[in-house]
């Protein structure tokens, strides 16, 4: 469905609008009466930008990222599913380079602006996975920001997954940033390799980080003092929690990531990905993760 139909179909005035992105990719825009602003792209139902109440952007999108059909695009809230990582399939799966379809839009709750997506299985992705599955992300724009995924089954076996809202925060600068909360929780180290036990209650950055936190805490707090502001994110149905930064030497190798711009971003990402989810047939799970942005730093 092009923009033109999108529009006729889905648009709300003054509150929902599709537009041409990046690359003649279709993305929605999202406004909201407090002032927020929101954009997600159809392309993997990737959000590009959240610009809270106060002003000012939240996510970091990077200035060497693709937009185009059958890529992922580098930063904002790409969604993992069924893989995270690396494996059989695609570098985190299948889901964030497919083409979503818009199924509603709305003004929920409290004056929210709702925007509903769905990808369902096809022979492209059986030929990858050979599982019939629906996803639906749910984005709903108020003061704060909050994602909604859901995951179903509608075949007859069972099929494992891994989920992530691999969410990539913009900072005003890595060595003025840390996160709060994850004091006492496990994670395992894919720099320092191996597991351990976080004993801070404040983590801060000097270095290439990528740890996976299992059971996490449903709260933490990532306070990016040089933009003198606070995000929290809240989670519920999912148990994890990654932090990552690519520091210096790894920016270098990614062709899609300038060799500096890890001084601007850290991925605080929330989902189901040390141990797979296992969903019967006919059954569901979903999994939220709310975001909100005030002003402050410690």
């Amino acid at each position: 469905m092009n923009r033109e139909h999108l529009q006729q179909q889905f648009g709300i005035p003054d509150r929902v609008r599709f537009t041409e992105g990046r690359n003649g990719l279709v993305k929605a825009e999202l406004q909201h009466t407090s002032g927020a602003r929101a954009e997600i792209y159809l392309h993997g139902a990737h959000i590009t930008s959240w610009q809270a109440a106060q002003g000012g952007e939240v996510l970091f999108v990077s200035g060497a990222a693709h937009f185009q059909d059958g890529v992922p695009i580098r930063g904002g809230i790409p969604v993992i599913f069924p893989q995270f990582g690396a494996g059989p399939l695609p570098n985190h799966g299948l889901a964030r380079t497919r083409a979503w379809a818009v199924a509603r839009t709305a003004i929920g709750a409290d004056d929210a602006v709702v925007i509903i997506l769905r990808l369902e299985d096809d022979a492209q992705t059986r030929a990858l996975w050979p599982h019939p599955f629906c996803i639906q992300l749910t984005l709903s724009l108020g003061p704060a920001l909050t994602i909604k995924l859901t995951v179903k089954n509608p075949g007859s076996a069972p099929f494992s997954f891994q989920t992530a809202l691999h969410t990539y925060f913009q900072v005003a600068d890595i060595a003025q940033t840390s996160l709060c909360g994850l004091r006492g929780t496990a994670f395992n180290d894919f720099v320092n390799i191996g597991p351990a036990v976080a004993t801070r209650e404040i983590v801060a950055f000097d270095r290439e980080t990528d740890r996976v936190y299992a059971n996490a805490p449903d709260r933490v707090v990532l306070d990016d003092c040089g933009n003198r502001r606070k995000i929290a994110i809240e989670k519920s149905g999912m148990n994890d929690i990654v932090v990552w930064n690519p520091w210096i030497e790894k920016s270098k190798r990614l062709d899609d990531f300038g060799d500096d711009e890890y001084r601007r971003m850290l991925c605080v990402e929330t989902g189901r990905m040390r141990t797979p989810t296992v969903l019967a047939p006919g059954a569901q799970w979903s999994g939220r993760t709310m975001f909100t942005c005030s002003d402050g730093c410690q």
